[in-house]
C-alpha cells in the first residue's frame, strides 16, 4: 500500500473512535436507565437495598459491556465482522467454545476483562455510589415528587437520545459510518449497540415457514425459464462503451401519474416531454415497496423479500455486488445525493460499503430550507447539477429525490390541481411539483459539455397508492416510470418505447452489457436488450408476492396459498404463475438467510 494510503487509513482508524459517539452515547444511556430506576426507589423508600441493587447492575453492565467489546475485537480478526447474534449462538454450547479457543486466548480474555471491569467498578463505587445520600430534611412526599419528576424527565431525554433525536428516522449503525474503509466503520460502531440492532432485525424477520413452499430444487426449476436465453446477444443502444452514468431515483413515482404510461393527464408534462427525447420503458415494474429495498434492487440487482430489506442487516451488505464496484477499476468516480438523511434503512452504510466515494445528504446543505423529511427537489436538483459539473469523467452519480414522500410539505404553490375525486391528492400534486423540477434540471443539464457522453437512467425506487387505488398485490400497483436518455443514447433510440416487461433488477446486467463488461455476479438480473430475454417481473408488497408476464399476472398472500389477485389467466395458469412468485421469494429468502 502506498504511504499516502496508509496514512489516510491510519487517520480514519483514529477518527473511528469518536465518529461513533452517537451510538456510544445511546448505549451509555441504555445502561444507565435501570440503575437510575433503583436509585429513584432508594430516594423514595429510604431502603438501602435499592441503592445496592443499582450498584449490582452497574457492575453487571460493566462486565457485559467489557466482555462484548473484547469479544468483538477478538472475533473480528477471525470473521472480519462485528460480534452478532450468529456468533453468540455458539454459546448455547459453552464447552464447544472453550474447546476451540486456546488456553492463551482464554487467559488473555480474563485478564483484559478484569482490567476493563474492576478498576472502573471500584472507581464508581468510591466516587459516585458512596456520595448518593438522602436529603436529611426532605419529607417522603417531597422526595417522591422530586424523584418521579426527575425520572420522567431523564427517561424521556434518554429515549430521545437512544432513538437518535426527534426526526422521523430512528438511529441505526449508519449513524457511525463515515468511511469507505469497512474496518474504520466497524470500529466506529458500538459493539453492544450492534448486537441490539442485530436482535431487532432478527425479531422483525418472520418465521421461515412463511417463505418455504417447496424444496429449493423445485423452486429453482419453476423460475429457471425466466433466466434462460437462447443466445447471449445485445442490442447496442449507446454510442460509447464508457459513458457517464447518472441515475435519478424518483421517490414513490407511479406510472399512474404519467399519461405516456397510461396514467392521468397533466400531472407530469416534463417527464412526458423528456420521454420524446429518450427511450421509454412502458412496462417497467418495481421489485420493492420501500426505498431501502428499491435502491439496492437497482444498484445491486438484489431482489426483495416481503418484510425484509437486506441492507438493514449490515453484516450481509459486504457480500452484495454493486455496479459502483464494477465501474471503479475502470476509473469511474461515484457519488450519491439525497435531500434527506442517509441513515434511513442503513443506506449510508450500504453506499459506503459499495465504494460510493462522495455521499451528500441534508446536513451537507445547511443553506437550504428543510421540510420534515429533508430538503426539497427545487433546491436539490440544482445541487445535483453542480455535482455533475464538478465530477471527474467517467462518473456514476446518483440522486434520490424527496418531495414526493409524505408529508408532501414542499414549499410554495403549484399551478395544477389533481382531480377532485383523487384520494391521494397531496401525493399526486407532489409528483407534479417534482416533475417541474425534473424538467428544469434537464433544461440546464443539456447545456453542459458532459451531457453528450452521459446516459441518464430515470427510475422510481418503488411505487405508491394513486388515484387508481389498485390492489397492492396487483402489478398495476408496481408499474413505475423508467426512462433512458442523454447524449450517450444513440439517436435512433430517442423517442422510442420498449414494450417488453422489465424489472428494476435488470438494470445492472443491462448497463454492464452495454459497457461490454461481465455481469455473471448478478444472478437475479437480466439483460433487457438481449432480444431473447423473457418478458416478466417478480415483485413483493408487505405480506404478499406477485409475478407478471405477457400472459397475465398472479399473486398471493404469504400466509395463504389462495390466489388473491390474478389477471387474464384461468385458474391453472394463475396457480402456475403464483408458484413462480412464491418460488422466487423462497430462493431470495434462502439467499438472505445464508449470507454471512
Amino acid at each position: 500500500m502506498p504511504i499516502g494510503n496508509r496514512i489516510g487509513l491510519h487517520s480514519e482508524l483514529v477518527s473511528a473512535f469518536y465518529k461513533g459517539y452517537k451510538l456510544d452515547f445511546a448505549t451509555a444511556v441504555m445502561y444507565s436507565l435501570l440503575p437510575l430506576l433503583f436509585q429513584i426507589l432508594y430516594f423514595i423508600s429510604e431502603k438501602k437495598v435499592f441503592k445496592n441493587i443499582a450498584l449490582v447492575f452497574i457492575g453487571l453492565f460493566l462486565f457485559i459491556y467489557a466482555a462484548t467489546s473484547i469479544g468483538d475485537a477478538g472475533l473480528y480478526k477471525e470473521w472480519n465482522a462485528k460480534l452478532n447474534l450468529q456468533a453468540l449462538e455458539h454459546f448455547k454450547n459453552p464447552s464447544e467454545v472453550f474447546e476451540i479457543i486456546s488456553f492463551k486466548l482464554q487467559l488473555s480474555f480474563i485478564l483484559m476483562l478484569s482490567l476493563f471491569t474492576i478498576p472502573f467498578y471500584y472507581a464508581y463505587k468510591k466516587t459516585t455510589h458512596s456520595h448518593i445520600q438522602l436529603e436529611e430534611k426532605s419529607t417522603t412526599k417531597n422526595r417522591f415528587y422530586k424523584s418521579i419528576t426527575y425520572f420522567l424527565i431523564v427517561t424521556g431525554l434518554g429515549v430521545i437520545i437512544i432513538r437518535g433525536g426527534l426526526t422521523g428516522i430512528p438511529m441505526n449503525q449508519s449513524a457511525a459510518y463515515f468511511s469507505r474503509d469497512v474496518l474504520a466503520n466497524d470500529i466506529a460502531v458500538n459493539p453492544f449497540y450492534n448486537i441490539l440492532q442485530d436482535l431487532t432485525i432478527k425479531q422483525n424477520i418472520p418465521d421461515e415457514a412463511i417463505y418455504k413452499c417447496r424444496s429449493n430444487e423445485d423452486a429453482q426449476k419453476l423460475i429457471a425459464d425466466d433466466f434462460k436465453v437462447e443466445k447471449d446477444s445485445t442490442i447496442a443502444i449507446l454510442n460509447t462503451h464508457r459513458p457517464n452514468i447518472a441515475i435519478i431515483f424518483l421517490e414513490s413515482w407511479s406510472a399512474d401519474n404519467i399519461s405516456t404510461l397510461g396514467g392521468i393527464e397533466g400531472c407530469t408534462p416534463q417527464f412526458n416531454a423528456l420521454s420524446k427525447e429518450g427511450l421509454l420503458f412502458t412496462k417497467a415494474y418495481s421489485n420493492a415497496y420501500v426505498s431501502d429495498q428499491g435502491i439496492p434492487a437497482v444498484l445491486s440487482a438484489y431482489p426483495s423479500v416481503s418484510r425484509v430489506a437486506i441492507v438493514n442487516q449490515p453484516a450481509k451488505v459486504p457480500s452484495l455486488h454493486c455496479i459502483s464496484e464494477d465501474l471503479l477499476p475502470l476509473g469511474y468516480s461515484s457519488s450519491f445525493m439525497f435531500g434527506g438523511d442517509l441513515i434511513y434503512g442503513n443506506l449510508r452504510g450500504y453506499l459506503l460499503e459499495k465504494k460510493f466515494v462522495n455521499l451528500k445528504e441534508d446536513a451537507d446543505y445547511p443553506q437550504h430550507p428543510k421540510g420534515k423529511l429533508g430538503i426539497h427537489d427545487e433546491f436539490m436538483f440544482p445541487e445535483f447539477l453542480k455535482t455533475l459539473n464538478e465530477a471527474k469523467s467517467p462518473f456514476l452519480n446518483c440522486f434520490f429525490t424527496t418531495s414526493t414522500h409524505m408529508p408532501y410539505d414542499y414549499p410554495g404553490k403549484i399551478n395544477w390541481k389533481s382531480f377532485p375525486h383523487d384520494v391521494e391528492k397531496e401525493y399526486t400534486e407532489s409528483v407534479y411539483y417534482s416533475d417541474n423540477e425534473l424538467g428544469k434540471f434537464f433544461a440546464e443539464a443539456k447545456k453542459q459539455s458532459w451531457y453528450q457522453n452521459t446516459l441518464f437512467i430515470v427510475i422510481a425506487d418503488h411505487s405508491h397508492n394513486t388515484i387508481m387505488q389498485h390492489d397492492p398485490i396487483s402489478p398495476d400497483h408496481h408499474h413505475i416510470p423508467l426512462l433512458f436518455l442523454g447524449g450517450a443514447l444513440k439517436s435512433e433510440w430517442k423517442g422510442k418505447t420498449w414494450d417488453k416487461i422489465v424489472s428494476q433488477l435488470d438494470i445492472p446486467s443491462t448497463i454492464l452489457h452495454q459497457l461490454k463488461l461481465p455481469s455473471n455476479d448478478y444472478v437475479w438480473s437480466r439483460n433487457i436488450f438481449n432480444p431473447y430475454t423473457p418478458s416478466s417481473a417478480y415483485y413483493v408488497v408487505f405480506g404478499a408476492v406477485g409475478y407478471i408476464n405477457d400472459a397475465g399476472s398472479a399473486g398471493s398472500h404469504q400466509q395463504s396459498s389462495y390466489i388473491l389477485h390474478s389477471k387474464n389467466l384461468d385458474t391453472m395458469q394463475a396457480i402456475k404463475l403464483n408458484n413462480k412468485a412464491t418460488s422466487f421469494q423462497q430462493l431470495v429468502y434462502e439467499d438472505v438467510k445464508n449470507r454471512k
